[in-house]
């Protein structure tokens, strides 16, 4: 995230923050100035165990936790958190540790329950489909202009018969991890994920946009890079991935009745699906449509654009212009896996002998 996205991210936050330790502060004992001050310090303190730690650390101790003790340790950190910035204050202003009362630990503990329980039905939602479905956002369908990124595992069937089916889902939760996370970093969301297939979409506004989801796609490739001998000594093998990106106007409107979700149907979708096979096609691994390039108000520092021509789109008339995107500094643009190539050799051997 750029220092601009960051800022816009916290600042409202610990604002906030500000106004409910003052208010239960100034309602409670008198001093809304210090209670903003521990409001806002709480605040900023959760933004940034949540970005930086929680997510970040995803991939090692923090993931294999089931939910409930996963749960347990996010309620024990920020209520520590709380408690920490409580005898700090009370320091600053003279009190002491005997300014933090029970009454204080109560509320703190009863407010940490409900906004980790938030947090956490958000997650397995995905973030923003809570308030969506809340607010009933998308209760009726709507035109929405989107960017859209469609990551493929490659040579993921010879993967999973290598593996086998455990270690493959395994495999896969910490792929569509890191793929999540980079996709999170760049402000996007994950709409869905289809076997070892990752959607992500950003909402786009008129006029030039800024290349996040081009961002997404090598923060991916890098972060995946970045863990090579942690896959190669878990799993044997450093999957790799082929993208699709483009963007256009999508219906988003909830589907399902005994299981919701928000669903993004419409042309632009099927495109997105066509250029990821494009990918396998012409042997590169980021592909972009003009549509989106046209979008963007420039490319991120050292990805470059390669014209790969018109290009036949099966179901539609008229070709598609697709567009190579590489990165100078991409660890796995240096470094392409031979891996997923060499595995499927390893199969097809075994299979004919």
């Amino acid at each position: 995230m750029s220092s601009q996205s960051i800022l816009r991210f916290f600042l409202p936050r610990i604002v906030l923050g500000f106004l409910v330790g003052a208010l239960y502060a100034g309602a409670r004992y008198g001093s809304p100035v210090s209670g903003g001050l521990a409001g806002a310090l709480c605040s900023a303190s959760f933004i940034s165990l949540e970005r930086f730690v929680l997510r970040r650390n995803s991939g090692g101790f923090i993931r294999p936790l089931p939910f409930l003790a996963y749960f347990a340790l996010r309620s024990v950190l920020y209520v520590g958190v709380i408690v920490f910035v409580i005898v700090v204050v009370n320091e600053a202003a003279g009190a002491g540790f005997a300014g933090v009362r029970a009454i204080d630990i109560i509320v703190a503990v009863m407010s940490v329950v409900g906004v980790i329980l938030f947090l956490s039905v958000n997650d397995l939602l995905g973030p923003g489909v809570l308030f969506a479905f809340a607010a009933g956002r998308y209760h009726n369908p709507l035109i929405e202009e989107r960017a859209l990124l469609f990551i493929d595992m490659r040579a993921s069937t010879a993967i999973a018969e290598r593996l086998g089916e455990l270690r493959y889902l395994s495999l896969l939760n910490r792929f569509v991890g890191d793929v999540s996370f980079a996709v999170a970093e760049a402000s996007g969301g994950i709409h869905k994920y289809v076997g070892d297939e990752v959607i992500a979409t950003w909402h786009l506004a008129p006029g030039a946009n800024p290349p996040a989801c081009v961002n997404a796609a090598f923060a991916a490739l890098d972060r995946i890079a970045a863990q090579a001998s942690t896959y190669q000594r878990e799993f044997g093998v450093v999957p790799d991935f082929r993208a699709g990106l483009h963007c256009g106007p999508v219906a988003v409107g909830e589907l399902g009745s005994m299981r919701r979700e928000i669903a993004l149907i419409g042309d632009t979708m099927n495109t997105a699906a066509r250029i990821l096979e494009a990918c396998r096609d012409t042997n590169n691994r980021v592909l972009a449509s003009e549509a989106l390039i046209e979008r963007l108000a420039t490319l991120p520092p050292g990805v470059t654009r390669r014209r790969l021509g018109e290009f036949p789109v099966r179901g539609k008339e008229r070709r598609l212009e697709l567009n190579v995107l590489e990165a100078e500094g991409s660890r796995m643009e240096r470094e392409p896996s031979r891996q997923s190539v060499n595995l499927v050799r390893d199969v097809t051997s075994r299979t004919c002998e």
